[in-house]
């Protein structure tokens, strides 16, 4: 199917743009209890995560893609609302809908991102990671609330 290994700079830099807001994250110290009730959904989730990070970055198709197209475009607007969305959670306005939205989006932007790469094989982990990731932040926040 005309996959390789090697290291896409192109997928580096995908799954760089949405880790910007995590930075903050990790920097800025949170308040809590950080009780595990959902290992084996964590495990799915990192492994599924990591799978798709690994297909992203080092397996390339050899096709090439047009730089401004209708997913680079949606990728973008996908991405500056994932971004309002981080600042609504960083000034305290934070409810279901916006964690949801959270969850969501950034793997919106990383299926659209790997069609337009047309890497296919990565899609599958995404949808995996997707759906855990929601389910986890909707049981997270039930917790705390």
């Amino acid at each position: 199917m005309n996959y390789h290994f090697g290291f896409s700079w192109t997928g580096f830099i995908i799954f760089l743009l949405p880790m910007i807001p995590n930075v903050f994250y990790f920097l800025i110290p949170t308040s809590g209890n950080n009780v595990n009730r959902h290992l084996i959904l964590d495990v799915l989730e990192h492994g599924s995560q990591a799978i798709f990070i690994f297909l992203l970055i080092f397996v390339i198709r050899k096709q090439t893609s047009e730089i401004l197209c209708a997913y680079t475009i949606a990728m973008a607007i996908i991405l500056i609302f994932y971004y309002v969305l981080w600042i609504f959670y960083f000034i305290g306005k934070v409810n279901l809908l916006i964690l949801l939205g959270m969850a969501v989006l950034p793997v919106a932007y990383f299926i659209l991102a790997e069609m337009w790469l047309h890497n296919y094989l990565a899609i599958i982990p995404t949808v995996i990671f997707g759906i855990v990731h929601v389910i986890i932040t909707y049981m997270d926040f039930k917790l705390k609330h």
